[in-house]
């Protein structure tokens, strides 16, 4: 064996797969993958001078043992073979240097042992082989299996999110100049097609979420708080709810986020609190301020029922619903950036949500 032989390995590409399954020595452990394979091979070596250099009878295939061993490390599963081939060829080399021994039969004993060893160190390697081509066959079919399940839904979302925003549009543009009486109907459908919507970028962002950066970086809560309020408050008029906003005069409100997923939780707690409120309730959004943190509060008359919140603290486990998954994303998002939802609720109280956010250090440093 040669080292460029065993360095074939060593030099494919870190994402490449070997044609007998095994999966490419990994770029970090290429260095010392190749100075464990020469360093075997050499005292393989010395081992058959050795054994040339000595008249005893001892079972020198011990030491060949880690020769065959090495053949994990090679495309091919025939490399195996080919490695018990050679061993064997030494431990028989051996018998008749530098003279027989006089003890034929012991020599004949000893020799066939090391050969039985060899031979079994070959077969475990071999199966050794054969599970490992398993697990990456099996591995590849899933992440192929993940893969088209991400297209199709993200095809599937934007063939449907196209023609559901344009309804959207229309119905705004539709309710603008209706009569009063047909205000609160076309209200209710625009509402229920934002709420689907958001069910369907909710599952997108479910099926994606590990493939999203979550770099934070300085936003005003306050400012993406009265946004967020002023973007949901005609689909709350449209069911009759009061919403309102609270924010501290004269407060600071910067926070250390990731705005793509601060803004997603907002949009799903503000939505399922404009759900679980009836006609006539109220919705309070506003902020909370504590050395080194902001917390944005949503308070609303509406109770939640109690199968919104198990889903939230087991998000793996949430139901395929509408605002489950919402509140699954949220949840995810929320533990993603450090910090988690509280939520409180009661019958007569109704249900609070609330999510402390970390405060900038420059910040908190002129406070101090």
């Amino acid at each position: 064996m040669t080292t460029h032989s065993w360095t074939q390995l060593i030099d494919a590409p870190e994402n490449a797969s070997l044609s007998g399954g095994i999966p490419a020595v990994p770029m970090r452990l290429r260095g010392w993958t190749t100075w464990l394979v020469a360093t075997i091979y050499a005292g393989c070596l010395a081992a058959f001078i050795a054994d040339l250099a000595s008249a005893n009878t001892l079972a020198f295939g011990v030491f060949y043992a880690p020769l065959i061993v090495t053949a994990v490390f090679y495309r091919h599963r025939r490399a195996v073979w080919v490695l018990t081939t050679i061993a064997c060829a030494m431990v028989v080399v051996g018998s008749f240097f530098p003279t027989l021994d006089v003890d034929v039969k012991e020599l004949v004993e000893n020799r066939a042992l090391s050969i039985l060893a060899l031979l079994a160190t070959a077969a475990f390697t071999w199966h050794a082989r054969a599970v490992q081509e398993q697990l990456t066959e099996q591995t590849r079919r899933a992440e192929g299996a993940e893969r088209i399940k991400t297209e199709v839904l993200t095809n599937l979302s934007q063939e449907i999110r196209g023609p559901l925003y344009s309804i959207i549009g229309v119905l705004e543009l539709v309710a603008a100049d209706s009569r009063p009486d047909q205000k609160a109907a076309l209200g209710m459908v625009r509402g229920a097609g934002r709420r689907l919507a958001s069910t369907i970028d909710n599952l997108v962002d479910l099926t994606q979420f590990e493939d999203q950066a979550m770099p934070a970086e300085p936003i005003d809560l306050g400012q993406l708080l009265r946004q967020m309020a002023e973007a949901y408050r005609a689909d709350a008029l449209s069911r009759q709810i009061s919403l309102t906003i609270d924010m501290p005069s004269g407060q600071d409100a910067m926070v250390e986020v990731n705005p793509w997923a601060l803004r997603r939780i907002l949009e799903n707690k503000i939505a399922d609190a404009i759900i679980y409120t009836p006609p006539g309730g109220r919705i309070a959004i506003g902020m909370e301020i504590v050395p080194g943190n902001r917390t944005a509060v949503i308070a609303a008359t509406g109770t939640w029922p109690p199968g919104a919140f198990q889903s939230a603290s087991n998000p793996e486990n949430a139901l395929l619903m509408p605002s489950i998954m919402g509140l699954a994303l949220s949840q995810r998002l929320a533990r993603a950036m450090g910090t988690r939802l509280v939520f409180s609720n009661g019958p007569d109280e109704g249900t609070t949500v609330r999510l402390p956010l970390r405060a900038p250090a420059q910040t908190e440093a002129r406070h101090d």
